[in-house]
């Protein structure tokens, strides 16, 4: 194999993985018709407020982050039950996870200062 090859080769490399990254999301998207639970993240001097409180296991949700009431090292919303942990800004402030357990779900900030919960209820 010549040198030209063996370059083109590696250059070739991080675009078919990207690619196949992007398959990969394709392929775990949400199926085409299935509902989203839509919900508002707040925080006000008991902590944070998800409304509605209640959400469905197994349905997605679609968390929005309200940037008026939640502030500082609030921004950075973990929820240890599903893996999330995200930090909202201007322009990002919506946490998109599905349930896969039922019951009390807490959310901490990432210094684990602020805090609450919701309730995750198995499908009727």
């Amino acid at each position: 194999m010549n040198t030209r090859r063996i370059v083109t080769l590696l250059l070739a490399l991080p675009v078919g993985a990207m690619l196949s990254a992007q398959v990969l999301t394709a392929q775990v998207a949400k199926p085409a018709g299935m509902k989203v639970q839509t919900v508002t993240l707040t925080f006000d001097d008991k902590g944070y407020v998800v409304t509605p409180a209640t959400v469905t296991k197994g349905v997605p949700v679609k968390m929005e982050v309200d940037l008026d009431t939640v502030k500082g090292c609030m921004r950075t919303v973990v929820i240890n039950a599903f893996d999330v942990k995200k930090t909202v800004k201007a322009g990002e402030t919506t946490i998109e996870f599905t349930p896969t357990k039922s019951g009390k779900i807490d959310i901490i900030c990432g210094m684990n200062i602020g805090k609450g919960s919701f309730t995750v209820v198995e499908p009727k």
